[in-house]
């Protein structure tokens, strides 16, 4: 029987040997967890409206890096969708992103496009890929909101996505909330 040597570099040997890599992004990670669960509870204030409760998921390979991600409102259909996705990121920090699909695009369409400077205003990016599950923020998959016919996309969703680096840590569940807020507001305007 031929057996593979398992090879290790020396920062990977280095890191094997250190369980408390692993526990300090378990805790990194539930504080993450604990800090969405809060604002599951300021979101559900905000949007007042009748729905499935929030939903807070975790998980480890997005990309091959953890991530905790908190859907409120999350109404997933196959062929319509209206979903605002908070979502961590190892290594990228947070972003929200509003998903439409299908009749919830249609109907909130004329809402968006009639407040466009709001979002704008508030950093709001636009999607550009037609795969609507990715989350980055890269050049690839958005692009700045700077007039209303931005929003008519080609595909069959809308992406709206504002992020928050990870270096404002401290600062994004009021970033998030204010973010939530701003996409409330033009939504139920």
């Amino acid at each position: 029987m031929n057996v593979a040597k398992l090879q290790l570099s020396s920062e990977e040997m280095r890191l094997v040997m250190d369980s408390g890599v692993i526990l300090t992004k378990n805790s990194i990670i539930k504080k993450v967890v604990e800090a969405f669960a809060a604002l599951a509870d300021e979101y559900r204030a905000a949007w007042a409206a009748p729905g499935p409760s929030p939903k807070i998921s975790k998980g480890e390979n997005y990309k091959e890096l953890p991530y905790v991600m908190l859907d409120y409102p999350r109404l997933f259909g196959r062929e319509d969708v209206l979903a605002i996705r908070t979502f961590f990121w190892w290594g990228h920090g947070f972003s929200i992103t509003l998903h439409l699909k299908g009749a919830h695009r249609d109907r909130l369409l004329p809402e968006l496009k009639a407040h466009w400077e709001v979002l704008a205003g508030a950093g709001f990016h636009v999607s550009l890929t037609e795969d609507e599950w990715q989350h980055e923020h890269t050049e690839e998959n958005y692009r700045p909101l700077v007039r209303a016919d931005d929003l008519e996309t080609e595909g069959e969703f809308l992406k709206l996505s504002a992020a928050c680096g990870p270096h404002r840590w401290e600062e994004a569940p009021e970033i998030l909330t204010e973010f939530f807020r701003v996409l409330v507001g033009v939504l139920v305007a």
